[in-house]
């Protein structure tokens, strides 16, 4: 008896456990696709602290409170008047509203939600190519896993974000040229005003630009071999689309200045800088870096899709500047995400048989099946947790950042002019300006001469293994020059660099020191004047009961921004000071 013949009564069933079937795998698949897109939101959630954030958030509320963009370098005294070239004044409009806004939390969570909107962009170009939603989603966690590191509260965020505008724009333009040479300029005419905001966010907008111009050179080089003059009306209008957008770079506060600016800025070398380094096999990036060229590789190399040569070169100079500095890997990633679907596809088709065949089907058994959205289900329940986690905990670690120096200091009110490695300088700038100002900070050469930055160099890292990169007009490097320039009151010293730990030892073991030792714990000291701290007649006389030298780890971490409490009752003050002899030994002073 044929199925057609059966009595209804026996189809019913059947049909019902196929509909409740393709439903389960309907279900499965749909929690298969949440589950991996929760894996690329995981690393996307980091919630690392930036030693920059502080600085970011207080230059956006400084610009807030005075009512104007400062044209020159603020909170330092050895800049003072210095012109000062901020890139990235949007973004720290934006982190002083979002702070103010959302708080902390909410920023996290707006983080990681602008990392998924990039992704989320990048497949739905996929998607309209026909990539199948699983390839495109796996190569999303790849792409999350290489933006991982570069994804904290910063505001390289805007340049990824406008980077990936600028590609679906260049997605949508051309998305016709391989079969019929056509540019929808439509599509691309608001490239320029992507680079008016883009300008304004981040300095990123100087690779941006390069990306662009390199796809119309190339564009047009195809045409000029393809239709030769009869291709003119398109060259022109990508000739002028592409002076457009240099054009729309001039619209920033600076104008010509900021163009200036980054071709002398560029030009030098920034050893000192880690993401301006190659990368190693020891920084967490190294290994899903490989496995982003590895899979990039063979798809382009095993791919039955028309290859786009001008893609090709310019992820090829992408990848070549991304081993030369750290920091490229991420907009690596980002041409991945967009132009690697597809071929990516195409080379997994070629594990399918070569007679033609289809590859078996494999169908699970009703229970198999309900285990697996089962599991699913309790994974999606594990990655929403850590995410929620991960959105609630904005740790500022005892251990890495001198969160009870600052208290001390806050507490004692020491203030003035105060020399601090670079890394926390724009912290303390948050915690004590307007009463105390820095020597250098973050900033780098957007407002410090580059005979200030040598200087720094000079007392954190010294000759470092000989790979500095200094202004012929900075003389002989001197750790010691930066002590007496501007005048400084205090020093804070991050134990985790010798050579200032080791000139401060230096200089207290002179027959008539200059520096005196005020505070110090197994993460930070602090030094001030001789002149100011040690003379009993000086306002600021500091006696030797209320020094602190404290052994003790540093344990536990603060959440952001970890400022200090002001006006601490004195009770919590006689806690914190220990016996100066009895620890000296134990910190090896």
């Amino acid at each position: 008896m044929t199925s057609s013949e059966r009595p209804a009564s026996e189809l019913v069933p059947s049909m019902t456990r196929v509909d409740g079937a393709r439903r389960e795998y309907r279900l499965l698949k749909r929690a298969t696709i949440v589950a991996m897109a929760l894996g690329c939101a995981i690393p996307l959630s980091l919630n690392l602290v930036d030693p920059d954030l502080w600085g970011h958030v207080r230059y956006g509320q400084d610009w807030l409170a005075e009512g104007e963009l400062p044209r020159t370098a603020s909170h330092t005294f050895t800049a003072v008047d210095y012109p000062w070239i901020n890139h990235e004044n949007l973004a720290e409009l934006a982190f002083a509203i979002g702070y103010e806004k959302l708080g902390t939390s909410g920023l996290l969570v707006a983080k990681c939600l602008w990392g998924m909107a990039i992704l989320l962009s990048m497949v739905w170009v996929a998607r309209r190519h026909g990539v199948h939603a699983f390839t495109v989603w796996a190569l999303m966690l790849l792409v999350a896993a290489n933006l991982q590191a570069f994804f904290p509260l910063r505001p390289q965020l805007l340049s990824f974000a406008l980077c990936a505008i600028t590609l679906v724009l260049l997605d949508r333009g051309f998305c016709d040229w391989s079969e019929t040479k056509t540019i929808h300029c439509r599509a691309l005419w608001p490239l320029p005003l992507v680079f008016i905001v883009w300008v304004n966010a981040h300095g990123g907008f100087v690779l941006g630009l390069c990306i662009v111009g390199a796809y119309f050179g190339g564009r047009m080089l195809e045409l000029l071999i393809s239709d030769r003059l009869a291709a003119w009306p398109r060259l022109l209008a990508l000739s002028v689309l592409g002076i457009s957008c240099i054009g729309a770079t001039f619209a920033n506060p600076y104008g010509a200045e900021m163009h200036q600016w980054l071709m002398a800025s560029l030009g030098k070398p920034r050893p000192e800088i880690t993401e301006w380094a190659p990368p190693k096999l020891s920084d967490p990036i190294y290994w899903q870096w490989i496995a982003l060229l590895g899979v990039a590789t063979v798809s382009l190399w095993a791919t039955r899709k028309k290859r786009d040569w001008v893609q090709i070169a310019i992820l090829a100079i992408v990848a070549w500047q991304s081993a030369l500095h750290l920091r490229h890997i991420a907009f690596l990633a980002l041409l991945c995400g967009f132009w690697l679907p597809v071929h990516l596809q195409s080379a997994l088709s070629r594990l399918r048989p070569s007679d033609g065949s289809q590859l078996p089907v494999m169908t699970l058994s009703p229970w198999l099946r309900r285990l697996a959205v089962a599991a699913l289900v309790a994974a999606i329940g594990l990655q929403s947790y850590a995410l929620k986690c991960q959105f609630t905990e904005f740790p500022v670690e005892r251990n890495r950042f001198p969160v009870d120096a600052l208290q001390y200091m806050a507490d004692r009110q020491l203030q003035g002019k105060l020399v601090v490695s670079f890394n926390w300088a724009q912290y303390a700038i948050a915690a004590l300006a307007p009463d105390t100002r820095v020597a250098f900070d973050g900033r780098f050469r957007t407002c410090y001469p580059q005979e200030v930055v040598d200087m720094h160099f000079d007392f954190l890292l010294g000759e470092y293994g000989g790979n500095r990169s200094r202004s012929t007009d900075s003389g002989p490097i001197d750790g010691t020059r930066v002590l007496q320039h501007g005048s400084p009151d205090l020093v804070l010293v991050d134990r985790r660099y010798e050579n200032p730990v080791a000139i401060m030892k230096a200089e207290s073991q002179r027959e008539d020191p200059e520096w005196t030792l005020l505070y110090c714990d197994r993460v930070a000291e602090l030094w001030g004047h001789r002149d100011r701290y040690d003379d009993p007649t000086h306002a600021d006389y500091l006696p030797l009961t209320a020094r602190v030298l404290d052994a003790s780890p540093r344990e536990g971490a603060v959440q952001w921004p970890a400022l200090p409490i002001r006006s601490r009752p004195t009770s919590q003050l006689a806690e914190q000071i220990v016996n100066p002899q009895e620890t000296a030994v134990e910190l090896e002073l």
